[in-house]
């Protein structure tokens, strides 16, 4: 295990969170006003009036925030992930957007071909955050050629890791893409290390089931790229 702790990366730099959003947002006031019209404009104004008297800039800060930051250390039970048992929050990243897409893409696959008869093109909407990260991580990057356990998909072996920075008190690592074969991921537990979200871009991806393959909008209906998985 010495041999695969022993070398940090002192990161300063903008890394890529990868996350389902969408591209409009829906009227969330539906629920509230069980589809009245009047009810539901009545709500938006208020909504307007008291938010006009928050300086835009602010407000916005806090939402990228909240969304691109903060949910993984605030919502429990925390999912169980490659670095995650499942007992403490880990947040995940990627230097380009190509690891974020191949990252997403793969579980999208996984998730979906779960599902029993589904035959159809399935869409999702996902939104590409830049982040800041700032903290001194454990780097494993190049470690999974004599720990090809690394990007297996046994996590076993990468929560035992994970488990023991955390207990440690690191802030988190650097670890290869186990979906992109020259993409690099951030793994952080401590919120503290990440700051100035702001948003990139948004993406579309289209799964389909026949092939297993992911179809990736930047634009709607403008194709990025394909990911296959087969």
């Amino acid at each position: 295990m010495q041999e695969l702790l022993n070398r940090n990366r002192d990161v300063d730099q903008i890394i890529k969170r990868n996350i389902v959003s969408l591209r409009v947002s829906e009227n969330l006031f539906d629920d509230l006003s069980d589809g009245d019209d009047e009810l539901s404009q009545l709500a938006m104004e208020l909504e307007r009036s008291i938010k006009s008297n928050i300086p835009i800039n602010i407000n916005e800060r806090a939402f990228h925030y909240t969304t691109a930051i903060e949910y993984p250390f605030t919502h429990e039970p925390y999912l169980s992930t490659r670095f995650g048992n499942g007992t403490y929050p880990v947040w995940y990243g990627s230097i380009n957007l190509e690891t974020t897409i191949y990252e997403t893409a793969f579980h999208m696959v996984r998730s979906e071909s779960q599902i029993e008869g589904i035959n159809e093109i399935i869409y999702r909407e996902r939104a590409v955050y830049d982040v800041h990260c700032h903290a001194l991580l454990v780097d494993l990057i190049g470690k999974e050629e004599k720990f090809p356990q690394l990007i297996t998909n046994d996590y076993d072996f990468t929560q035992q890791i994970a488990n023991r920075l955390h207990k440690e008190g690191h802030p988190g690592l650097v670890a290869p893409s186990a979906r992109y074969k020259s993409g690099d991921n951030f793994v952080v537990f401590r919120k503290a290390m990440l700051s100035d979200s702001r948003l990139n871009c948004y993406l579309g991806y289209a799964y389909d089931p026949q092939t297993k393959s992911v179809r990736v909008e930047r634009e709607p209906g403008v194709e990025l790229m394909v990911v296959n998985f087969e």
